[in-house]
C-alpha cells in the first residue's frame, strides 16, 4: 500500500524521477513551474522528452511511452502544483530552499535544505558522461549557466541523484564540477575535428556519433538525443564564428 506523506518536491520531470510517485500518497506534490505539465500526466512528460523526427522516431516515441508507463509506473499527477526560484519549504526546523537551474530540462532545480548546509544537486551528476541535454526541453546555453551558477553554492554536502551520490566540502564538489563541465568542451573539439576533414551534414554528425560511444547508443530515444545534443553544439559553434554553414545542408570547420 502506499505510504502516507505530507509533501513530495521533485527536481524535474524525467522517468526516473517520477517513479516513485505511486508508492507515496501524497496531498502536496510540486515542480517546478517550467517542469509542471511533464508531472501532470504521460502526455506532458512525452512533451518534455520530444523524442525526435528521424526514421521509426514515431515507433520509438510509443515505445517510449510504453516503457515508461509499465516500467516506471508513472501515470502523472493532475494535482500537482508548481514552484520558484528561491521559493522556501518550511518543514519545522528544517527548510527546503529551490536553486533553479535548467538546461537539463527546463525546470531542473536543486534543493538546499538547512540548517544541515544539504544541497541536492539532482541530475548536475558529476558524471563521466558528462552533461545531458538531449531532450525537446533541454538547452545547452542553460545547462552551462546553470553550472557557473551551482559553482558558487557553498554547502557541507552536495547529494547528486545519479553516479556520484554524497560528495563532502565545496573543494571537492567544484573539482568534480569542472571535470563535468569540460566534457562539453571537448564534444566541441570532437566537433570541430569532424568539421575540419571536410563538410558534414547534421544527418552524417549524427551517424559518426558525438555524445554517445560507438555502439553505446540507447535504443528508442538516443539517435534522438544525438540529433538534439550536436543541434546545439553547432548553433554555438556557427555563432561563434567556429563552422560555417555551406548553405547546402553541411557544415565546415571555418
Amino acid at each position: 500500500a502506499p505510504v502516507d506523506v505530507d509533501r513530495v518536491l521533485i527536481s524535474h520531470a524525467h522517468e526516473d524521477h517520477v517513479a516513485g510517485i505511486t508508492a507515496v500518497r501524497a496531498p502536496l506534490v510540486g515542480v517546478h513551474h517550467d517542469d509542471l505539465v511533464g508531472v501532470r500526466s504521460l502526455d506532458g512528460l512525452m512533451t518534455v522528452y520530444g523524442i525526435g523526427d528521424r526514421p521509426d522516431g514515431q515507433r520509438h516515441a510509443e515505445e517510449w511511452r510504453a516503457t515508461v508507463a509499465a516500467e516506471f509506473h508513472f501515470r502523472g499527477v493532475p494535482s500537482a502544483t508548481g514552484f520558484g526560484d528561491g521559493d522556501v519549504f518550511d518543514l519545522g526546523g528544517v527548510s527546503v530552499t529551490v536553486m533553479h537551474l535548467p538546461g537539463h530540462t527546463r525546470g531542473h532545480s536543486a534543493f538546499i535544505i538547512e540548517p544541515d548546509g544539504v544541497a541536492f544537486v539532482g541530475d548536475i551528476d558529476l558524471s563521466s558522461f558528462g552533461p545531458y541535454y538531449g531532450d525537446h526541453w533541454s538547452d545547452l546555453d542553460d545547462f552551462v549557466d546553470s553550472i557557473a551558477r551551482v559553482r558558487d553554492l557553498d554547502a557541507a554536502h552536495y547529494v547528486t541523484f545519479h553516479h556520484k551520490g554524497v560528495v563532502t566540502g565545496r573543494a571537492e564538489f567544484v573539482r568534480q564540477l569542472d571535470a563535468f563541465a569540460a566534457v562539453i568542451g571537448r564534444r566541441d573539439e570532437r566537433l570541430l575535428e569532424l568539421l575540419s576533414e571536410r563538410p558534414m551534414s547534421l544527418a552524417a554528425l549524427v551517424d559518426e556519433g558525438l555524445i554517445y560511444r560507438p555502439g553505446g547508443r540507447p535504443p528508442m530515444f538516443g539517435d534522438a538525443v544525438e540529433q538534439r545534443s550536436i543541434e546545439m553544439h553547432l548553433g554555438r559553434l556557427v555563432r561563434d564564428g567556429a563552422v560555417g554553414s555551406c548553405g547546402d545542408g553541411t557544415y565546415l570547420a571555418s
